[in-house]
Order: structure tokens, then sequence, then C-alpha cells
């Protein structure tokens, strides 16, 4: 299942800078991993925002859940999951729609 996460930084960890820089490289650190399990198939940063958004590919809502509140960053994060249907089930479907209606004409 693809699911499109996108997360902003809220509030500023309540720890020292160092710290917090530590908590943010292992936190992308992860994603890093992730993307190399397939899991993640892009992510990137908001250009001048404390935040960013990553497409799972993931088995579950369930399992999506676990992998991103494993993030040392998670507490402080905002997060919003949209669910995402790729390209050719997009494509299929609206195919689809197109023969039932040439089908209902005939």
């Amino acid at each position: 299942m693809l699911f499109l996460v996108k997360s902003e930084l809220t509030q500023l960890p309540p720890f020292p800078p160092q710290q917090v820089k530590e908590i943010m490289v292992e936190g992308w650190e992860k994603v890093v991993n992730y993307q190399k399990q397939g899991k993640i198939l892009a992510q990137g940063m908001f250009a001048g925002r404390k935040g960013g958004c990553v497409i799972w590919d993931v088995e579950s809502v369930e399992e999506l859940h676990i992998l991103i509140s494993q993030s040392p960053i998670f507490p402080f994060l905002e997060t919003e999951i949209t669910p995402l249907i790729s390209i050719e089930n997009a494509l299929e479907s609206v195919k689809s729609a197109l023969e039932a209606k040439q089908t209902s004409k005939e």
C-alpha cells in the first residue's frame, strides 16, 4: 500500500541544541535505511520549512504507524497521512469506466 506522509516540526524538542541535532540525524538515518529496504519510494524536505514528505510502500497502515512512530522526532511532529493508489490502478479504473459507458450505449 502506498501512503504520502507529510510531517512538520511544530515545536522544538525540549533538549539542548546538540541533542536535537543528534535526534534529527538518527531520524533521517532511519529514513535512508527504510529507503534502502524499499519501504520508502521517495522523500524530501520542504524548502525553507521544518518538515518534509515521504512516499511509503508498506503492507498496511498499521505497519506505517509502527515505522513512523519509532522515529525519535515523532512526538514533536504534526503528521498527515494520505493513502495513495498507483497510476496504473487509476488508469485501469478510468479504462473500466470508459468501457462500461461504451457497453451501456450499445
